[in-house]
């Protein structure tokens, strides 16, 4: 999308210079191909949004049930699980909050990139100015899309695995702290060298509120689950 946008935008803006250098006005011949820019990507992410969603979703739900299913084969349990309609209905909802988040990265950016544009037209600057500018919008986009993804992928992790874990009767876990990230929370660190124990339906108790490991933004934070006569210690 960034590509074809930034092709088609510098395209348009060549041909404007001429214009701009004058203290002519040719935003309205940018704006309407920035909106047919804008349409046709929007529409792809639209169409493909629900696609990508359900395939992360579905591969987080892989991923945390063999880990799960692992787990509980050390401590002797061997269980199958079935896509019961409490798992479903919390895999639902991680890939509608996927679909928004996919839909959202493209809207912001393409707004970005139309600040840039009217801004560059405003100041009468050149194409090079321009391209540096999308550049950076383009940077910033990609570290806003690599934080996403991993936050939702800690937190679809988070999702299913409770709902397989309460779903067989478990009800607490032991939180862990990731120990990974350059400015960690300091009440997660405290919550992980407490072994802080915790309702996997109602949370922990940290920082005046109820949360779980991997809730808050960026949180890697997990729990090991506390099986009945096995780790009741």
């Amino acid at each position: 999308m960034h590509k074809e946008v930034l092709n088609d935008l510098a395209k348009a803006y060549k041909a404007a210079e001429p214009q701009i250098a004058q203290d002519a006005s040719p935003l309205a011949r940018l704006v309407k191909v920035m909106d047919q820019l804008t349409a046709k990507w929007r529409k792809r992410f639209d169409d493909a949004a629900d696609e990508m969603a359900k395939r992360f979703v579905k591969s987080a739900q892989t991923y945390t049930q063999s880990s799960f299913q692992a787990e509980l084969k050390r401590n002797g349990f061997t269980v199958q699980f079935k896509p019961t309609r409490y798992v479903q209905d919390m895999t639902s909802r991680s890939i509608a909050e996927n679909v928004n988040l996919i839909k959202g990265m493209s809207d912001d950016h393409l707004k970005g990139i139309e600040t840039a544009v009217n801004m560059s037209v405003m100041r009468g600057r050149d194409l090079s100015s321009l391209s540096e500018a999308l550049q950076k919008q383009y940077g910033i986009s990609r570290r806003r899309a690599a934080f996403i993804a991993r936050d939702q992928n800690n937190k679809a992790t988070s999702v299913i695995n409770r709902a397989r874990q309460t779903e067989l009767g478990l009800k607490e876990g032991i939180w862990v702290h990731s120990s990974g990230g350059k400015h960690p929370r300091p009440d997660h660190v405290k919550a992980g060298k407490d072994r802080l124990r915790f309702n996997l339906t109602k949370g922990a108790y940290i920082g005046g509120r109820w949360i779980h490991p991997g809730e808050d933004p960026n949180c890697r934070c997990t729990w090991s689950v506390i099986i009945p006569g096995f780790d009741d210690d």
